[in-house]
């Protein structure tokens, strides 16, 4: 079987994405399939063999348009064309099905059309609420073209239960929805060097991590409010902000505004191998975001052995069971927020056994099923091509 992943991030790129599918491209050859990889890339690297990029850096039109072509070519090789993006990735595969008849499988892990409105300024409507509501030409225009490409889609592999029940309320046939967790275990031991975090405060300074994109709706401006609180509260403790977005100089000028931010450190985007390392050596991961379709950060940080609180939206129950594995607020509630970490710093035997728990959620979240799973669904719509296959 021959699979082509065509998608908008691969490594060199960092984040849970691109790790997943660098993992999952070996995994399906390990089990005998032949892939190519199609990406977007920042920099031209040295040839790789099945590794076809084109430059993120140039004109748009002739981006796409370059993208396209060399999708185009690509997808004349492959019985089946993985697709981990909507925009513009998922629309390509969706043009060049209705003009050759090629299957593809759509990896849905997010509402982009929600995204992008929330991202401008759009709207401020939660994600479920969006998909019933009717709003202006441009979003409208965004969320046909999102089903279009969805329902066109021979499988969707939503990656939890929450988006599995987005994509049918986007219209999607709940028989074309097949739910499979991310994993990831298969990387989480791959490194263990200190990075020595604590060496740049006090050896007994409390630290507070948080991994994500800085965007509105991850709701790290209300970590950052709390923070003078907590220092009354806890004393000495900091807070580490990895990543970046274009919420990062309204997050600075809070921190400064907060009187902390001596205490708040935005470290920018931290290569792959080191996070784990950062995770190891926190107090306490807390995102407090208002959407997840299931997070990779969450997942590492349970591998790692940090306390996790994260809020009660999208995929994150899945993950985390209130009091048992973690601790699950509403979104953007100070009180709770402050609260819940106070009690994870003041209370040891609660913390520990959060913590334990939390590692013996994670064999639900197992690397050999997600590529077991993804294995038997490509057969299927294989089957379906070739019935003699």
């Amino acid at each position: 079987m021959k699979i082509l992943i065509a998608t908008g991030i691969f490594p060199p790129d960092i984040g849970g994405p691109a790790t997943i599918l660098s993992a999952l491209s070996k995994s399906l050859e390990d089990n005998g399939l032949e892939v190519k990889i199609l990406t977007y890339s920042d920099e031209a690297l040295k040839k790789e063999k099945n590794v076809f990029r084109v430059g993120r850096k140039q004109n748009r039109f002739f981006k796409y348009l370059k993208y396209f072509f060399e999708m185009w070519k690509l997808s004349k090789w492959a019985d089946i064309v993985y697709v981990t993006d909507i925009y513009s990735v998922g629309y390509f595969a969706y043009l060049i099905k209705k003009f050759t008849g090629k299957k593809y499988i759509v990896r849905f892990a997010g509402d982009s059309a929600w995204e992008t409105a929330v991202g401008e300024g759009w709207t401020n409507d939660y994600i479920i609420d969006f998909q019933n509501k009717t709003y202006n030409n441009r979003i409208e225009k965004m969320k046909m073209k999102r089903k279009k490409i969805l329902i066109w889609a021979d499988k969707i592999i939503a990656v939890s239960q929450f988006l599995a029940d987005v994509a049918s309320k986007i219209g999607v046939e709940k028989k074309k929805i097949k739910m499979i967790y991310n994993a990831i275990d298969f990387e989480i031991n791959k490194n263990d060097n200190s990075v020595g975090i604590r060496n740049q405060f006090d050896k007994d300074a409390k630290i507070i991590i948080c991994i994500a994109r800085l965007v509105i709706w991850k709701g790290i401006d209300t970590v950052v409010k709390i923070m003078p609180s907590l220092v009354n509260k806890i004393g000495n403790i900091h807070f580490l902000v990895l990543g970046d977005g274009p919420e990062l100089e309204n997050l600075k000028k809070l921190a400064s505004e907060k009187g902390v931010k001596d205490r708040v450190h935005f470290l920018g985007r931290i290569n792959r191998d080191e996070i784990i390392n950062y995770l190891k050596e926190s107090d306490l991961f807390i995102l407090n975001t208002n959407y997840e379709g299931l997070s990779h950060v969450v997942l590492e940080a349970m591998a790692a052995g940090v306390p996790v609180i994260t809020t009660k939206v999208g995929g994150n129950p899945e993950i985390i069971e209130d009091g048992k594995d973690g601790l699950l607020i509403n979104y953007n509630n100070e009180e709770e927020l402050l609260n819940a970490a106070i009690i994870i710093f003041s209370n040891s035997s609660l913390r520990d056994s959060l913590v334990e728990n939390a590692k013996d959620k994670l064999k639900k979240f197992n690397w050999s099923n997600t590529v077991r799973e993804t294995l038997n669904l490509l057969r299927e719509v294989m089957y379906e091509k070739h019935p003699s296959y």
